[in-house]
C-alpha cells in the first residue's frame, strides 16, 4: 500500500428517518467514525467503525480510544486485525475500518465491470402489525425486491408471529423470498414452536433464533425444524464461524464485515463455510453509505455457494442506508430492481464512492488528526 501521510476520524450521530423496531431493542440513531486515510498523493480511502448497541457504552468507549490512539500514531504505521483482536468487537471494528480505508486507496484493486451488476438485496421491514406489515412489503416489492427480511422475536404469543407473517405471504405472493430475523430473542421450544407455525409460509430461512451463545441450542433447533437456520450475532469471528460450522450449528451465515474485522476476516469465513456448502450472506449494521460500500465492494467479490437447497445466490442484506436521514455520500449506491451496484462516476478507488463533507460537518460531534 502507498506510505499513509495522515489518518482523520470524525464520529457522527445520524437520526434514523423513523424509529426502527428490533427485538433488541428500538433504533433511533446511529454513532459511527468515518475514517479518512490520505495517502502522500492525497488520495482519500474510506472506512466505517461501527459497534452494537448491545455491546453497551464500554464498547463504545474502548472504540473512541482506539481511534484516537490510532489517529495519533499512524505516522508509525497502522495497526492490523491480529493487533487489534484482543480488544473485542471494538477492535475488529476498527481493524475492518482501516482495511476498508486501505482497500480503497488501493485503485488497483477496483473492478468496476465485476460490479457493474452488483448483488442482489432484500428489503428490511420493522417489526410492525399484520396490516402495517402487509402494506410495507407490497411498497418493498413494488420498488423491485424480490427479498424481504422481516423483524420479529418481539411477539408475546405464537399466534402474533403467525398472523404478521401469513399477511405478508398473502400480500406478496409465493414467489417473494421471505426471512425472518428473531436478533436471538426466543428460547429452544419457543423456536421450535414458531418455527414450527410459520414453516407453512414457505420462510426462506430465520435469522439467529436462540441466542449468540447457544451453540447446542442452535444445532438442536436445526434438527427438529424445516426452515433453514442462520447465524448473524452468534457469527461475530472467524472463530465463531469455525465453531459454528463444526457443530453443524448453521444452514447460512450472515456476516458483518465490521463485526468480524474486514475483507480479510470475511474471506477467511467464505472459505470455512464454502467447504460445508454453507452460504454466507454479507449484511450490515446500519452504516452509512460508507460502510455498506465496503461490505457491497466484499459482496460482489464473494464465491456464491449453491446446491440442492440453495440453486441460487442468496441476497444480500444491504439495503438499510435509507433508514438514515443522510448516507454522506455525494451520489448514493442505487438499488435496482433489487440489485445494488455503485454509482457510476463517482471515487476513483475499490469503493466507487465519495464522501460528502458538508453532510459529514452537519453530523459530525467529534473529531480527531487533520487531512494536513
Amino acid at each position: 500500500m502507498t506510505a499513509v501521510r495522515s489518518l482523520v476520524a470524525d464520529r457522527v450521530r445520524i437520526p434514523f428517518r423513523r424509529p426502527f423496531a428490533t427485538a433488541s431493542g428500538m433504533w433511533v440513531e446511529r454513532e459511527a467514525w468515518i475514517l479518512r486515510l490520505i495517502d502522500e498523493d492525497g488520495r482519500v480511502g474510506l472506512g466505517e467503525a461501527v459497534v452494537e448497541p448491545g455491546d453497551g457504552e464500554v464498547a463504545e468507549t474502548i472504540l473512541t480510544a482506539l481511534v484516537r490512539e490510532t489517529v495519533e500514531g499512524a505516522a508509525g504505521g497502522l495497526p492490523t486485525l491480529v493487533d487489534l483482536e484482543m480488544h473485542g468487537a471494538p477492535g475488529r471494528a476498527l481493524a475492518a475500518a482501516l482495511a476498508s480505508a486501505a482497500w480503497d486507496l488501493d485503485a488497483g484493486s477496483a473492478s468496476r465491470d465485476d460490479e457493474d451488476e452488483g448483488v442482489g438485496v432484500n428489503a428490511t421491514l420493522p417489526s410492525l402489525g399484520p396490516a402495517a406489515a402487509a402494506e410495507a412489503a407490497q411498497q418493498a416489492v413494488e420498488s423491485g425486491f424480490v427479498t424481504l427480511k422481516v423483524k420479529a422475536g418481539a411477539e408475546r404469543e405464537t399466534e402474533v408471529l403467525v398472523e404478521r407473517v401469513r399477511a405478508i405471504r398473502a400480500a406478496v405472493g409465493p414467489d417473494i423470498a421471505l426471512r425472518l430475523d428473531v436478533n436471538g430473542a426466543w428460547d429452544l421450544a419457543t423456536a421450535t414452536d414458531r418455527l414450527e407455525a410459520i414453516a407453512r409460509f414457505d420462510i426462506e430461512f430465520v435469522e439467529q433464533p436462540l441466542a449468540a451463545h447457544e451453540l447446542d441450542g442452535m444445532a438442536e433447533l436445526r434438527r427438529r425444524v424445516s426452515v433453514p437456520i442462520a447465524a448473524d450475532e452468534a457469527a461475530a469471528s472467524v472463530r465463531d464461524v469455525r465453531g459454528l460450522i463444526e457443530a453443524e450449528a448453521v444452514d447460512v451465515i450472515v456476516v458483518k464485515p465490521v463485526r468480524v474485522g474486514g475483507p480479510a476476516a470475511v474471506r477467511e469465513i467464505a472459505a470455512l463455510a464454502g467447504n460445508a456448502g454453507v452460504p454466507v450472506v454479507i449484511s450490515t449494521l446500519f452504516e452509512t453509505g460508507i460502510g455498506i460500500a465496503a461490505a457491497l465492494a466484499i459482496a460482489v467479490r464473494l464465491p456464491d455457494v449453491v446446491g440442492d437447497r440453495w440453486p441460487d445466490p442468496l441476497d444480500h442484506g444491504l439495503a438499510t442506508a435509507g433508514l438514515l436521514e443522510h448516507d454522506l455520500l455525494v451520489r448514493s449506491l442505487l438499488v435496482e430492481d433489487g440489485r445494488m451496484r455503485v454509482p457510476g462516476g463517482e471515487g476513483t478507488g475499490t469503493l466507487g464512492v465519495s464522501l460528502d463533507l458538508a453532510a459529514l460537518g452537519r453530523f459530525r460531534v467529534d473529531s480527531v488528526g487533520s487531512i494536513g
